[in-house]
């Protein structure tokens, strides 16, 4: 028998899960009967390991990752009378290519404008080539709708207000030996958030101590949370925070305005990805508490002016106003009014001091917004025209006390001096001096009535102000000490008349009485009298002389006081009738002598 021989067999290359094509042995040998008998190295391909005759067509199998080379070595046995030779073996190959495969791409949430991360498609096939398709459903995110090969960086779109998402579907196809196989497609998605935004928040400005406007923040993208940073948190509100800005008590403890300004940023998250949108920001301006500056109380005289108050503050950055009112418009200031107070003639028509409490309220004005400040208070003190009680007039004698004068007053509330001045000081009284006037003895040297007039001017003091009012004048006048001018003594007989007395005195400008004692009335005159004496009959019984001392004292009156002078004396004397003792007679001798006589008595 010959050496039986197969045909060569064309290697196959097919990929896992597709029909190999059957294979009819064949070959140049004949005359016989030819059986095929074959084994397969790699049973893994789907292929038995042995077996006899052509083989059929069957799904190649490759579950793995690179190709699977099965190598079938077939052997013809030739048969001829009733001996079979085994011929020459041929081998040949299936080959089967894995299924193409493309590893999970993870999906991805990229921002509006934001850069998508490169997409590198990567397979576990290893031996051969594998290839990548994709397409995408959703072109508006800014990627074409289909291509090959890995997916660039591109910057993602979305100009609506929600997510858009685009689901890439990437096809792998595996090459080995000029045969493509296409494996299963995966999916994966590119969701672009969109930008949010947020709408326009309206500035605030409100006063120190009150409550903000509360902020809701709002924007066309549903779901958008915002953010917002402060740059001022001295006025209440925290440094930073998330979502709306509740109301809150504005805080500015200084004298001029504070600005906050608050950038809000809207942020949409989506995917675990926050996108931020374009930042907005808004003012809150604090006015600080309007304030004005302390006003000094004022203490004035009535009728004198008052000084102007021109009001004042600490504030700054905006205009303070003032309005003030007044409790007591007795002193000549309105009610009320405002801005600053202009000089006034204080005015008190009673006798103690009147304060009147004016409270000024300040307002601060910024940004068309005013605030008030809390009020403060300043007294305008009007002292009364001080007055002095009248005084009485006094007259008084030379050499005797005056009556003290303690000068008095209708004032209440503070207190009254008294300054006076004396024109005449020769009554005894210093030109001027303070205070009330104390007893002194008064002097006249002269002989008329010596009158000083005493001016006194009352000072009334409240509030460390002196008010000095109307002056008062009253007189103290001196009367000269009574005087009596020198009376003649007389020597009268007994029987004969005495000389009518005559008193005078240099004294004027008054009424002079004078008042008489006589020690001896037996000389015919009463033993006192007054005014002057009238001529009289002197009488004297005795035998001697008899001297009658007169006593007159001068009693000088002037303004009904009546002042005694110094008593003056003179004496009258009235001597007896004469009378001679009996004489006896004598009758004598001429030429004698006669005896003398010695006349006795």
């Amino acid at each position: 028998n010959p050496t039986a021989t197969v045909n060569p067999v064309s290697n196959q290359v097919v990929c896992t899960g597709d029909a190999t094509t059957a294979v009819s042995f064949g070959s140049p040998t004949t005359g016989g009967t030819i059986v095929y008998n074959w084994v397969n190295n790699t049973t893994s391909i789907g292929l038995g390991a042995s077996g006899s005759g052509d083989i059929v067509s069957f799904t190649a199998v490759n579950a793995g990752t690179s190709p699977v080379t099965a190598t079938i070595t077939v052997t013809p046995a030739y048969t001829n009378g009733g001996v079979t030779c085994n011929g020459t073996p041929r081998s040949f190959t299936i080959i089967v290519n894995p299924t193409a495969q493309v590893n999970t791409v993870s999906n991805q949430v990229v921002c509006n404008g934001a850069n998508t991360t490169a997409i590198n498609f990567s397979t576990t096939n290893t031996a051969g080539t594998t290839t990548y398709s994709w397409t995408n459903d959703n072109t508006t995110i800014g990627l074409g709708a289909s291509g090959s090969g890995n997916i660039a960086v591109f910057a993602a779109v979305n100009t609506g207000t929600s997510p858009v998402t685009a689901t890439i579907t990437v096809t792998p196809t595996f090459t080995n030996l000029g045969v493509s196989c296409t494996g299963p497609s995966k999916t994966f998605t590119i969701t672009v958030n969109p930008t949010p935004t947020v709408n326009a928040v309206s500035d605030q400005l409100v006063c120190n101590a009150d409550n903000t406007t509360a902020v809701t923040f709002g924007g066309a993208v549903v779901g958008t949370t915002y953010l917002w940073t402060n740059s001022t948190p001295s006025i209440g509100l925290l440094a930073s925070g998330t979502g709306d800005i509740a109301s809150f008590t504005a805080v500015n403890t200084g004298t001029a305005p504070v600005t906050a300004t608050i950038t809000v940023t809207p942020r949409f998250t989506n995917g675990s990805v926050g996108c931020n949108g374009t930042p907005t920001t808004f003012t809150i301006t604090v006015n600080p508490t309007a304030q004005v500056n302390t006003v000094s109380n004022q203490v004035v005289c009535n009728g004198s002016n008052v000084t102007a108050i021109n009001f004042g503050t600490v504030n700054t950055g905006g205009t303070t106003t003032y309005s003030w009112t007044n409790n007591n418009t007795t002193i000549g200031l309105g009610a009320s009014g405002a801005g600053n107070i202009a000089v006034f003639a204080a005015v008190n028509t009673g006798t103690s001091p009147v304060t009147a409490t004016i409270t000024v309220t300040p307002t601060f004005t910024n940004g068309g917004v005013p605030c008030t400040g809390p009020a403060k208070t300043f007294t305008i003190t009007v002292n009364p025209t001080a007055e002095v009680n009248a005084v009485s007039n006094q007259v008084i004698c030379n050499g005797t006390n005056t009556t003290a004068i303690a000068f008095g007053t209708v004032n209440t509330g503070g207190t009254t001096a008294y300054s006076w001045t004396n024109n005449n000081i020769t009554i005894g009284l210093g030109a001027s001096g303070t205070g009330n006037i104390a007893a002194f003895t008064a002097i006249n040297t002269g002989t008329s009535p010596v009158t000083a007039t005493i001016t006194v001017t009352p000072t009334f003091t409240n509030g460390g102000v002196p008010c000095t009012g109307p002056t008062t004048s009253f007189t103290i006048t001196v009367n000269p000490s009574a005087q009596v001018n020198a009376v003649s003594n007389q020597v009268v007989c007994n029987g004969g008349n005495t000389t009518a007395v005559t008193f005078s005195s240099t004294a004027t400008g008054g009424t002079v009485v004078y008042n008489w004692t006589n020690n001896t009335p037996s000389i015919g005159l009463l033993a006192s009298g007054t005014g002057d004496i009238a001529g009289f009959t002197a009488v004297n019984t005795g035998t001697s002389p008899v001297t009658a001392t007169i006593t007159v004292t001068a009693q000088y009156t002037n303004g009904s006081i009546a002042c005694n002078g110094t008593p003056r004396t003179f004496t009258i004397t009235v001597n007896p009738t004469a009378q001679v003792n009996t004489v006896s007679n004598q009758v004598v001798c001429n030429g004698a002598n006669t005896t003398a006589v010695t006349f006795a008595t």
